[in-house]
C-alpha cells in the first residue's frame, strides 16, 4: 500500500466494515479512522461519497459500498470532478475489459431480442446472442486467470483460422470451467448450446412458451457468474425492467399455435423431454436450471414498497433470511385465496387426459391403476391412511381418491423413459 494512497484505504476498509455490521458513525469517526482532516472528510461527504453514504438520525450509514472495488474508491479520490459511475468501474487489462463488455453487450442485445414483440423469431435470436455472451465472460475468465484458451495443433503452436487464433468455443468452454462437474447452470447452459444448433434453421415461435422458465434461468445464471467473477458493478439489473406483457396464452391458444407447427415443434419437444429425463431431480426441480414464478399482485402499502412495481424474491431453502420473506409472500397470497375444496385437484380421467395430451403416448385409466400400485402411491380400498400426498389424497366428497398435478408431472417424467412406460404397461400386482 502506497503512502499516497494510506488514507483511501482505510477510509474504505472503515466503511466496508459499517456496513456488514450496519453501524451508524459520525464523519469524526471517519477521520479519525482514515488521518483524513474533519474538513476534508466534509468534503468527501458531499463531495465524493454521496452516493454510498445516507444521513440519518444519529449520525450515517453506509449502503452499496461493497458494490466498488478498493481500487475503484482509491481513484474515486484521484479525481478533481463529482463522481461519475465510469470512475467505480473495476478494471483489469485490456483485453479482460473488451471481452467483459462483449459479454454484457451480447447479453442485453439477446434481451433486447427476446421482449421485443415485433419480432417472431425470439427465443432462437436470444440464444444465439446468449451464446456470444456466455462466450466472451468465459474468455474474459480465462484470459484474467492467464488459462490458454485457445486450441492446439498436434506441435503446441496455436491454431490459427483466417489470420487469427482460434479460440475456445462454448462447448470446450463449459467443459474446461466447470471441470465435468454436473451442475444446474451447466445443464441449463449445455441445453442451450444443443438446442441452438436444432433450431438453427427452424421458425418456431411456440419455442417463447416452452422455454421461457428456462430462458430465464439462462439470463439469472449469467448476471450471477458476471457478478461473481468481476462484481456487483457488472450486474445487468441496473439497466433492465421486467417485460410488460399483452396477454397471457390460454392452453387452447399453445395448443392450437404448436399443432399448426406439429411437425417442426415436436422434434424439438422430443429433444427437450429426453435432455430433462436424463437429469437427476435436483436438477430439473431447481430455479437455476429453470426459473418458475406465479406473477402476484403487490400492493404498495407506503413509499418505500411502492417504488418498485414488481420484485423478485429469491428462493432459497439455505438461506434463512430469503425463506423468511418467500413464506411471508406465500402467507399474504393464502389470505387473499378464497378456498375451494378439492381445489386443484384432478379425478382418474383428468389425470389420464393430461398425461395422453402432454406425452402423445396411449395411456388408459387401466395403465393409471398399474402406476399407483407400481409406484404405491395410494393403499388399496378407500382410505386416506397411506397415502403419498403430494401425489394422491382421499376425497370425503367424492368417497374416492383424487390426484395432484404433481402425480401427472410425475407420471409424464417417467413415461417419456421407454422403459418405465414398458413396465408400467406391464405390470402384475403379485397375489
Amino acid at each position: 500500500m502506497s503512502t499516497k494512497n494510506a488514507k483511501s484505504v482505510k477510509a474504505y476498509e472503515f466503511f466496508c466494515e459499517a456496513e456488514k455490521n450496519k453501524r451508524v458513525f459520525s464523519l469524526v469517526e471517519v477521520a479519525q479512522a482514515s488521518g483524513w482532516s474533519i474538513g476534508t472528510t466534509r468534503t468527501y461527504r458531499t463531495k465524493k461519497w454521496h452516493f454510498f453514504l445516507q444521513e440519518m438520525t444519529g449520525g450515517f450509514i453506509v449502503s452499496g459500498i461493497k458494490n466498488i472495488s478498493e481500487d475503484a474508491f482509491i481513484r474515486i479520490h484521484a479525481q478533481k470532478t463529482e463522481v461519475y459511475s465510469d470512475i467505480l468501474r473495476p478494471r483489469f487489462t485490456h483485453s479482460v475489459d473488451t471481452l467483459i463488455d462483449k459479454a454484457r453487450e451480447s447479453a442485453l442485445l439477446g434481451v433486447q431480442v427476446y421482449n421485443n414483440p415485433l419480432i417472431s423469431f425470439r427465443t432462437p435470436g436470444y440464444i444465439v446472442h446468449m451464446t456470444i455472451a456466455y462466450t466472451a465472460l468465459f474468455h474474459a475468465i480465462f484470459e484474467r486467470n492467464g488459462t490458454g484458451y485457445y486450441y492446439k495443433n498436434n506441435d503446441g503452436t496455436d491454431k490459427v483460422i483466417d489470420g487469427d487464433k482460434y479460440a475456445w468455443d462454448i462447448t470446450e468452454c463449459i467443459k474446461q470451467y466447470f471441470g465435468g462437474r454436473v451442475s444446474d447452470e451447466a445443464e441449463n447452459l449445455k441445453f442451450f448450446v444443443l438446442l441452438r444448433n436444432k433450431i438453427e434453421h427452424r421458425f418456431i415461435p411456440a419455442l417463447d412458451l416452452a422455454f421461457s422458465g428456462k430462458c430465464q434461468a439462462l439470463l439469472f445464471n449469467f448476471e450471477e457468474l458476471l457478478v461473481n467473477e468481476f462484481g456487483h458493478y457488472f450486474a445487468l439489473g441496473q439497466n433492465l425492467v421486467l417485460a410488460l406483457q399483452f396477454s397471457v396464452y390460454s392452453a387452447e391458444q399453445q395448443r392450437a399455435l404448436r399443432k399448426v407447427q406439429a411437425s417442426e415443434y415436436e422434434t424439438i419437444r422430443k429433444y427437450a423431454e429426453a435432455y430433462d429425463a436424463m437429469l437427476p431431480d435436483e436438477i430439473t426441480q431447481s430455479m437455476k436450471y429453470s426459473f418458475r414464478a406465479f406473477l402476484i399482485p403487490k400492493i404498495g402499502n407506503h413509499a418505500s414498497s411502492s417504488d418498485i412495481a414488481i420484485e423478485y424474491v429469491k428462493y432459497d431453502p439455505n438461506n434463512p433470511e430469503d425463506m423468511e420473506k418467500y413464506e411471508r409472500q406465500i402467507a399474504l397470497l393464502k389470505e387473499k385465496v378464497i378456498q375451494v375444496a378439492d381445489q386443484g385437484k384432478l379425478r382418474v380421467k383428468d389425470v389420464v387426459k393430461q398425461v395422453k395430451e402432454n406425452t402423445g403416448l396411449h395411456f388408459t385409466t387401466s395403465y393409471h391403476t398399474n402406476a399407483w400400485k407400481l409406484y404405491k402411491v395410494r393403499p388399496k380400498g378407500y382410505s386416506g391412511n397411506g397415502c403419498k400426498t403430494e401425489y394422491c389424497q382421499f376425497s370425503e366428497a367424492f368417497r374416492d381418491y383424487v390426484y395432484t398435478t404433481g402425480w401427472v408431472d410425475f407420471l409424464c417424467k417417467k413415461l417419456r423413459v421407454n422403459e418405465e412406460y414398458e413396465k408400467i404397461k406391464a405390470f402384475r400386482e403379485k397375489l
